[in-house]
């Protein structure tokens, strides 16, 4: 079944029309509301930027840990610059042994002790699994350090050391879990078509430490596997690479501070926090809205987070994974996993999807392997209800979309839809669209639960379902727009 879209250059300006009017209705009601949200608000909000005059929106843990980090630590990140150039010019087989002493001693000047040896034991204990070459026993030991991380998050003495470090030192365990499965699960896989002296080289200490202490991905992402660390492009011309450094860092630049600017007229980081922020937006569609720029926001923050990394991963040689692909151009939730994580993405699907099914396995072993993957996102995000609620719906949503691809591409559906209905090409792709929309939905919401939690989740989802036929008629009318939109888009790319 072909996927193409063909329509007029009207049909294009409709949709892309109607998606514009949705923007410029939605941050109109959200900036409208904001006065609604300060007076039912549960504490005061910053007083802002001066230049905008209004109070900015403080309440994204995240976003804010994040920005006090790099204001912080910016420094290490030109130490690890500088070093790392002069080690790749001279000393290039050295470059993993420059990683891992610049992170360790960045580590070692900003933690404390406690936090620095529970860091030391997962990191040798993953080591000295990795020698034994037993699949089992890399699980076992990334379900233990799962569970002692979700006991280190409601540790009072962890807590006691400072938010900023407590904050950072459960992103850095919950990270470094699976850059150990990606070293050791690879070194398994590897060893299998390697030679005893190369596998023993390709996987040495000197390596491991030089992968799971890269500091420019050691906090804040993006996830690398092993197998893209281990792959270091040839020598480059140098002055190209520090323009292509700087460029993307000014563009992550640009981002965080068009994500500053928005959160002082959308209060969103606030709304996914308290569900009368939610209902103080009077309008459905403006309820609709709130799940929409809910996700961008969601959006920009990894696309500065994850930026920055993978600015510094290229600039030093590194394959790493592409950044966050906009929300607003995926419109199948399977490519919301392609290619909004990428790096978590290839984990996933080489480490547990890909070990537990193959490409004409049956039916119920692949639905057994999907469960499974979505078993260790929720055990990884932390085993929170909202966690399961999200896990559960994008399950669902997947195996609804395997259905609706697999019904479509049957004969019988193509000969009703070309010889009963009498459609044509493009009337074949509208259909298809218009039904796939129905997927589409639900799959949007649920990104909702993971953000904002189970109470904001339910109520907003709930506002699409029960208002009545006519806002889920209208719904699924701009819903079908954004789709079509999406599919233009990804033609033309």
């Amino acid at each position: 079944m072909r996927w193409e879209f063909n329509g007029n250059r009207g049909e294009v300006l409709l949709y892309f029309g109607v998606y514009l009017i949705y923007l410029i209705y939605g941050l109109c009601v959200l900036i409208g509301s904001r006065q609604r949200i300060l007076n039912v608000a549960k504490f005061e909000f910053s007083t802002g930027w001066p230049i905008f005059k209004s109070h900015r929106d403080d309440t994204n843990d995240e976003l804010e840990n994040f920005t006090q980090y790099i204001s912080t630590n910016w420094h290490w990140y030109i130490v690890h610059v500088c070093l790392n150039t002069i080690i790749r010019k001279r000393y290039a087989h050295l470059q993993p042994v420059a990683h891992a002493m610049t992170c360790g001693f960045i580590l070692m000047k900003t933690m404390h002790l406690a936090s620095i040896t529970t860091f030391m034991l997962l990191l040798s204990s993953f080591y000295t699994a990795s020698k034994n070459e037993s699949k089992k026993l890399i699980w076992f030991l990334s379900a233990t350090w799962m569970a002692a991380i979700h006991l280190i998050k409601n540790s009072e003495y962890f807590y006691t050391l400072g938010y900023t470090e407590y904050f950072t030192l459960i992103q850095l365990l919950s990270w470094t879990v699976l850059r150990g499965c990606s070293f050791s699960l690879q070194r398994i896989k590897t060893s299998k078509s390697c030679a005893k002296e190369e596998l023993q080289n390709l996987y040495s200490l000197k390596n491991f430490l030089g992968y799971t202490l890269y500091f420019p991905c050691l906090i804040y992402g993006p996830f690398m596997g092993y197998q893209r660390y281990n792959r270091i492009r040839p020598e480059r011309n140098q002055r190209n690479d520090w323009k292509l450094l700087i460029w993307e860092l000014l563009r992550a630049l640009a981002w965080w501070f068009l994500l500053q600017t928005a959160s002082h007229y959308l209060y969103l980081h606030y709304m996914a926090r308290d569900l009368m922020a939610v209902k103080a937006v009077d309008t459905v569609f403006g309820l609709h809205a709130i799940g929409y720029f809910m996700g961008q926001f969601f959006f920009l923050f990894y696309i500065v987070t994850y930026g920055l990394g993978i600015a510094f991963a290229r600039y030093d040689g590194f394959h790493p994974p592409n950044k966050p692909r906009c929300i607003g151009r995926i419109h199948f939730y399977s490519d919301m996993w392609k290619c909004f994580d990428e790096g978590l993405y290839e984990f996933l699907f080489t480490h547990i999807y890909a070990d537990l099914c193959e490409k004409h396995s049956p039916v119920l072993q692949k639905l057994f392997a999907t469960a499974s993957t979505f078993s260790f996102v929720f055990v990884w995000h932390g085993c929170h209800v909202f966690v399961l609620i999200w896990s559960i719906l994008n399950f669902v949503c997947l195996v609804g979309e395997k259905i609706f691809k697999y019904l479509i591409s049957c004969p019988s559906y193509e000969n009703f839809v070309y010889s009963k209905l009498k459609l044509k090409a493009n009337g074949v792709q509208r259909l298809n669209a218009a039904l796939a929309t129905q997927v589409f939905i639900p799959a949007a919401f649920s990104n909702v639960f993971f953000i904002s939690g189970q109470d904001v989740g339910e109520y907003l989802i709930k506002g699409a379902y029960t208002n009545g036929w006519w806002n889920y008629t209208m719904l699924t009318f701009c819903s079908y727009c954004f789709f079509q939109c999406s599919q233009v888009l990804l033609q033309i790319k």
